[in-house]
């Protein structure tokens, strides 16, 4: 659920410059309310995600102020395949709610202005007050989902606050952000937990307090349901499982690594443990890093690998774009060739760009969605809980990876850092990304 630190530091800063030099007047302009206005350099307004062309609506129902609708290509971009919506009725109905609020018209320049400045006023007028906050937040993946979040809160007239806090990092940061929401008396409050269990205090303190807290990228810490409202993703266990399934089939006997996230975090510990027990013997498991999804640690952690284990057959990790960039560089400097068969949680355009260009057949990628639309389905389920809706604990989606020789990342008009598997505009990620 994932560039992290540096190396995405200086994309974001440079986009961050280009950005800087729009003028106070067109600023001041974005501040309308979110369906009229130019925004930001007349970017205007339109969907908050992705549409698509034609196509029919799947689902059927409404409720606690919400349809339970979607686009079919709505579905497709987001999931690969308009099936693989949770099967359960009422996960069914808040997945369908929120991936359908695509296609309700939001302020662009407002979008932009908000995720510049870590939240923002949306001019509706509305009474509620909504935060995404998290324990780590410098990364391609998380600025992303930041950007989904907000999108997603602009499609609610009574929302008239976000906010957006990342304790970059820090575990007591974190609880302090948290205790700030709670004191602010905010509506209801997205996270990932990075630190897992460590959180929970603060879970409970929010929801003792009326404020409900939902998680999202399977972001599972004990007690949904009790502790907290619900958690959003793919069943981490069950993906772990799909990643032995392929590892079993294409590789006979020999070394993998793994990396991971921060050390504990639910996402990673999840899929570890149950790939490594899926892994039939003759597959070994030589390495298990950590990286805190900071790209400037992937090449460093990988080249450690290769000097131990030069003939690595394959290796399963989250984020697909730093092994097409630190990975990848730690492989050319070794001077070892870049193949084996490596399975990702996340669908960069940057590694499908790199595999196109190398075109080597003994470099196998298989890789899941971006789950970047996986936080408005978060929100969403904060805001029917909100009109007294009973949620259900855990919100799963289906889980079918993809092959990149078959269905390639690398999409046409899409920034490599980013997922073509998110629902914000293409007209926004170039402004996010230029």
């Amino acid at each position: 659920m994932q560039g992290r630190k540096k190396s995405h530091t200086t994309r974001r800063r440079r986009g961050l410059v280009a950005l800087g030099v729009l003028t106070a007047a067109a600023l001041a302009a974005v501040a309308v309310a979110q369906g009229g206005g130019l925004g930001i350099a007349g970017l205007g307004s339109g969907p908050s995600g992705y549409v698509g062309k034609g196509g029919k609506k799947v689902g059927s129902g409404h409720g606690f102020g919400e349809v339970y609708k979607a686009p079919s290509a709505t579905l497709s971009h987001a999931l690969f395949s308009a099936k693989l919506i949770p099967g359960a009725k009422k996960p069914r109905n808040i997945a369908l709610a929120a991936l359908g609020r695509s296609t309700k018209k939001v302020n662009y320049g407002l979008a932009l202005k908000c995720w510049q400045n870590n939240g923002c006023k949306t001019g509706s007028g509305g009474k509620l007050t909504v935060a995404y906050v998290e324990g780590f937040g410098e990364n391609v993946f998380r600025q992303m989902s930041r950007m989904e979040f907000i999108l997603q809160a602009l499609t609610y007239p009574q929302i008239g606050k976000i906010i957006y806090r990342s304790a970059h990092s820090d575990l007591n940061q974190a609880i302090a952000d948290f205790k700030s929401m709670i004191a602010q008396k905010v509506s209801a409050i997205v996270t990932y937990p990075d630190f897992g269990d460590a959180m929970i205090p603060v879970f409970q303190q929010a929801t003792k307090a009326g404020i409900p807290v939902s998680t999202y990228a399977w972001g599972y810490v004990t007690g949904p349901g009790k502790n907290y409202t619900t958690v959003v993703g793919e069943d981490t266990c069950k993906l772990g499982k799909v990643f032995a399934r392929v590892m079993n089939k294409q590789i006979s006997a020999g070394d993998i690594a793994f990396m991971g996230g921060f050390p504990g975090n639910p996402l990673s510990s999840s899929w570890q443990e149950c790939e490594q027990h899926a892994l039939k013997p003759s597959i070994h498991v030589v390495a298990n890093d950590p990286t805190n999804w900071d790209p400037s640690k992937v090449q460093g952690i990988v080249a450690g690998i290769l000097a131990k284990y030069p003939h690595l057959k394959g290796l399963s990790y989250e984020d697909s774009a730093f092994m097409a960039q630190g990975g990848y560089a730690a492989y050319k400097a070794a001077g070892i060739k870049y193949q084996g068969v490596f399975t990702y949680r996340t669908d960069e355009a940057a590694l499908g760009c790199l595999a196109k260009k190398l075109k080597n057949p003994k470099l196998k990628i298989y890789y899941y969605t971006s789950g970047n639309p996986q936080i408005r389905v978060a929100l969403t389920a904060d805001m029917m809980k909100l009109k007294h809706a009973k949620i259900s604990p855990t919100i799963v989606f289906p889980i079918k990876l993809q092959q990149q020789s078959k269905r390639s990342m690398c999409i046409k008009g899409y920034p490599e850092q980013a997922s073509a598997s998110s629902l914000i505009p293409l007209k926004l990620l170039h402004r996010m990304y230029p």
